[in-house]
């Protein structure tokens, strides 16, 4: 790669926006953050520092917005009524739907794995309604089947990781931290020399990186998987996606003993790239509607196929398998089920859902993410209870009081960013870094003059090893 760059050595005049760009954010952030952190610092009452900045106070924004839904969310009851078949010796359940809403929503919670959009199962909100069809259905002693589905689907590999995916994903299965992440992808990168850049955003590769890539696969043992190089096309080798650096993969195996967790963010990269250059992962869903006197139950099973890509993968996933059924045959209901359920708040930012969330808004780069989340930390702002981040009194406080304040927006730090974006793309040089940076220092006046009448206050308990804050009234 370096000779590759050194016999195409360019003008160094055609980065010079590229720079500006840079110098742009970096003065941008100082004076953001110099003014408004001083301001609010000395505007608080506990001596602490309050720092203020475009990309970490709408980060903050975010937890605490989300644990006002938590709080203010009341839980609305509602009815499930589930069926227990039996065909063929093999027993298996049914959920009642009432409509072709209730079946889609069915559908795609089953369907859906992020954490963000989850929903709740299909029920029935009117509670005389649910015991009235109970009451119907409960020692009716067979259903009828009434239409079977079967639709064979194919899933392509998950893409190379960036940094980010990288994170979400040791975050969701071992738990750790952004920051943790890329400190131990440091290491791998720079110690052990076994894996490539990590502080990258592209989760795709350069079609020059062909030759490199046999190469890797050759190292680790996967000869194989060579033929597949040239057959996986734009999903892997696309140049039109690649940003400064190619996606995270490995170049080397081990040469000494990693640590356990060194070794756990190795082999996330590792199957990753090698997933990337095996088969499809192919399915079938089997859908069954079910009468029971004039009411329709839904049950669905899965079979695997071909696993493809998914070989790799040991994480456990629940599959349903139903026997064969038929249009018009009978089936014994051996039970019938009344459940009744609360639906549930929005679930609390873990520092995978929330890097997902800053990369979708633009807030940060793959390279500063894990630091502004270790930021909140530190200033105490927020803290983790298991996965899950919390705001504290002094993150809510901060938040409450700039309420109408485009410093805690995060539509303002993407229009920010796609400004200084443009500096280098449209080749502005200093000239688009001036007018930026002067557009910077009016907003930053406006904001000091709107917080200096501002009273910010939280009440703190000492203790050894850092401060809890405890919940108090504003003033």
């Amino acid at each position: 790669v370096v000779k590759k760059a050194l016999k195409n050595l360019k003008p160094s005049s055609e980065f010079d926006s590229l720079y500006f760009s840079a110098l742009g954010r970096q003065h941008a952030d100082w004076i953001v953050g110099i003014n408004l952190t001083r301001l609010v610092s000395l505007k608080s009452s506990d001596g602490s520092v309050w720092s203020v900045g475009r990309v970490q106070t709408p980060t903050l924004r975010l937890i605490v917005e989300r644990e006002k839904e938590i709080e203010s969310f009341k839980p609305q009851p509602y009815f499930l009524i589930k069926a227990l078949f039996e065909k063929e010796g093999k027993n298996f359940e049914g959920i009642l739907i009432l409509s072709k809403d209730d079946f889609k929503n069915l559908i795609s919670q089953e369907e859906e794995e992020e954490e963000e959009t989850r929903k709740e199962t299909p029920g029935i909100k009117d509670k005389s309604l649910a015991f009235k069809i109970f009451k119907e259905i409960k020692d009716t002693p067979e259903g009828v089947v009434s239409k079977v589905f079967k639709k064979t689907k194919k899933e392509f590999p998950p893409l190379l990781h960036s940094l980010t995916t990288l994170q979400r994903e040791a975050n969701k299965l071992y738990g750790f931290s952004a920051q943790k992440t890329l400190q131990i992808a440091q290491k791998l990168y720079e110690e052990h020399k076994i894996i490539s850049y990590p502080r990258t955003d592209s989760k795709h590769l350069a079609e020059s990186n062909k030759t490199l890539v046999k190469e890797v696969l050759k190292k680790l043992g996967k000869e194989e998987l060579i033929k597949n190089v040239d057959k996986v096309g734009k999903r892997v080798f696309d140049d039109t996606k690649l940003t400064d650096h190619h996606a995270i993969i490995p170049l080397n195996p081990p040469k000494t003993k990693l640590t356990k967790d060194e070794e756990k963010i190795y082999n996330l990269i590792k199957r990753r790239f090698l997933g990337a250059f095996m088969k499809p992962y192919e399915y079938e869903i089997t859908t069954v509607l079910i009468k029971v006197k004039n009411y329709t139950f839904v049950a669905r099973g899965k079979v695997d196929k071909e696993l493809g890509w998914k070989e790799l993968y040991k994480e456990k996933e629940e599959k349903s398998k139903l026997p064969v059924l038929k249009k018009g045959q009978k089936l014994q209901k051996l039970k019938a089920f009344l459940e009744e359920r609360k639906t549930s708040p929005p679930p609390r930012y873990t520092e995978g859902t929330l890097l997902k969330k800053m990369e979708k808004l633009g807030l940060g780069t793959p390279a500063t993410r894990s630091q502004i989340i270790e930021t909140l930390k530190e200033r105490g702002y927020i803290i983790s209870k298991g996965k899950s981040l919390i705001p504290t009194d002094k993150g809510k406080e901060l938040i409450n009081k700039l309420i109408g304040s485009k410093v805690s927006s995060p539509e303002m730090t993407a229009e920010w960013e796609k400004s200084l974006e443009n500096i280098y793309r449209k080749k502005l040089g200093y000239n688009g870094y001036k007018e930026f940076l002067e557009r910077i220092k009016e907003f930053t006046k406006e904001e000091v003059e709107k917080l200096k009448s501002v009273e910010f206050q939280a009440r703190i308990v000492r203790f050894s090893k850092g401060f809890k804050f405890r919940k108090v009234g504003w003033k």
